[in-house]
C-alpha cells in the first residue's frame, strides 16, 4: 500500500513538472543561436610575459607541450557608439588573448603573427544582442587563433 501511494505521488510530481512549463514562452533560447553586434576597434599589446600558468601549461597532461606567454592587451573602438555596459568595459579593463581552446600561445605563435607589447592590431569586439552565448567576444583580424602548429599535435 505504502509503495502504491509512493508511487502515485511520483506520478502527480513528474506530471505536474511537465505541466508546469506549458505557459512557459516556447521561443526561449538556451545557449547558441546568438547575434552579436560588431565594434570595430584597434587592440594593442600591453604585455607578454611568462606567469606561473602559463609555464605549467608546458608540462600537463593533453596539453600543447610548450610553456606559454600570458599575452594582455587593450580595446579603443573606431566608434563613439556603443555606450553599453559591456562595451565600456571592454575598453576600461585588460583583456587576455588565448588561443581558440584556452591555451597560452608560445614564443614561435607569437613572432608568426608579430605579437610584442605595444603592438596595435586590427580587432572587432563583438558583443552579445540576442541569446545566451559569451557576453563579448574578440575577433583579431590578422591572428589566427586556431593556428595550433607549435603543439605538434
Amino acid at each position: 500500500m505504502a509503495m502504491t501511494a509512493a508511487a502515485v505521488a511520483v506520478a502527480a510530481f513528474i506530471a505536474g513538472a511537465v505541466g508546469a512549463g506549458q505557459d512557459a514562452p516556447q521561443d526561449r533560447k538556451v545557449g547558441g543561436q546568438c547575434r552579436y553586434v560588431e565594434h570595430p576597434g584597434a587592440c594593442t599589446i600591453a604585455s607578454v610575459e611568462k606567469t606561473p600558468d602559463s609555464i605549467a601549461q608546458g608540462s600537463l597532461s593533453g596539453g600543447p607541450g610548450y610553456e606559454g606567454l600570458a599575452v594582455t592587451f587593450t580595446y579603443a573602438g573606431r566608434e563613439a557608439g556603443g555606450d553599453g555596459a559591456l562595451v565600456r568595459h571592454a575598453r576600461e579593463a585588460p583583456h587576455e588573448l588565448r588561443l581558440m581552446n584556452s591555451w597560452y600561445p608560445g614564443p614561435r605563435f607569437l613572432e608568426r603573427y608579430g605579437i610584442a607589447a605595444g603592438k596595435s592590431f586590427d580587432c572587432t569586439l563583438e558583443v552579445i544582442a540576442e541569446g545566451t552565448c559569451t557576453p563579448t567576444v574578440f575577433e583579431f583580424q590578422h591572428i589566427d587563433r586556431t593556428d595550433y602548429f607549435e603543439s605538434g599535435h
